[in-house]
């Protein structure tokens, strides 16, 4: 398949998308995920580590994290805030040739424009939306996010028309987008896996196998860390005291709350509210 033919026939399925804020104590660590993504830094500084690679990344910086990389992350500063977009294609990226070769696709990109800025905030939007309309808006953003970066990239030379072999897909499954929408309407209740099963009529291991396989996570693992997102997002924006908002998003143990809290933002809740105010 020549270039031209090969960026014509490229297709995006938007997975799930989110802004996060960390401290300077944030690190993070996952091996080999199993869909891409692409991360907008609108503030603070870090670092990640894709595979070998080591990339210092500040504000106005566009990351490209391909599938099946392994990935290790910390922040350098206070409020190092980014946002995450993770998707598949129609075909897999697993081979980097693909992308640095044939796409031209760099791994870091300094984002000047403004219009790409608005799209990243334009998905963290658009995701929480019931209109029919969704997913043809958030595809259409991070298409346009990645015509930016491949018109971006300094690895974009002259490149001869050459033929590839690329192996075909897992489409996406429209299940998991139905489980998906369902826990981001309802995250503040108690989900059982059992009812997500029966909502989309499989079995809940199943559910788990396809949840996994779609998203890198474990639906019970999407459920914590989106509940961690809104009260995240709540101690920095609000006065209201911890346990409420452990009760908002589901939570009714102020403990429990504070050590998943701790687990994945590396401070404590109050913690966390103090350094972002200093």
């Amino acid at each position: 398949m020549s270039v031209n033919n090969l960026l014509q026939a490229f297709r995006l399925n938007f997975v799930y998308a989110e802004k996060y804020s960390f401290p300077n104590t944030w690190s993070y660590y996952e091996a080999s995920i199993p869909y891409s993504m692409i991360r907008f830094i609108q503030k603070g500084r870090g670092r990640f580590q894709i595979d070998e690679t080591l990339y210092e990344l500040e504000e106005d910086d566009i990351v490209y994290i391909p599938q099946g990389s392994a990935l290790s992350c910390e922040a350098s500063t206070d409020d190092f805030t980014f946002i995450s977009i993770r998707f598949t294609a129609a075909f897999p990226l697993t081979d980097r040739e693909i992308w640095s070769e044939i796409l031209g696709f760099d791994a870091k990109v300094k984002c000047h424009d403004v219009q790409v800025k608005y799209y990243f905030n334009c998905i963290i939007r658009e995701k929480g939306s019931v209109s029919r309309g969704k997913y043809f808006m958030l595809r259409g953003y991070l298409e346009l996010i990645v015509g930016y970066l491949l018109d971006s990239s300094e690895a974009f030379l002259e490149r001869p028309n050459t033929t590839r072999t690329i192996k075909a897909d897992n489409n996406p499954d429209n299940r998991v987008e139905i489980v998906m929408d369902y826990i981001m309407n309802h995250f503040d209740k108690n989900i059982r896996i059992e009812d997500l099963g029966k909502r989309v009529q499989i079995s809940s291991s199943s559910l788990r196998r396809l949840f996994k396989q779609h998203t890198g996570k474990s639906p019970s693992e999407f459920i914590i860390e989106l509940k961690m997102v809104v009260a995240a997002k709540k101690i920095l924006e609000s006065d209201e005291r911890i346990s409420d908002i452990a009760y908002q998003v589901g939570i009714e143990d102020p403990n429990y709350f504070s050590r998943i809290f701790k687990k994945h933002y590396g401070v404590t809740p109050y913690s966390y509210r103090q350094l972002a105010r200093k």
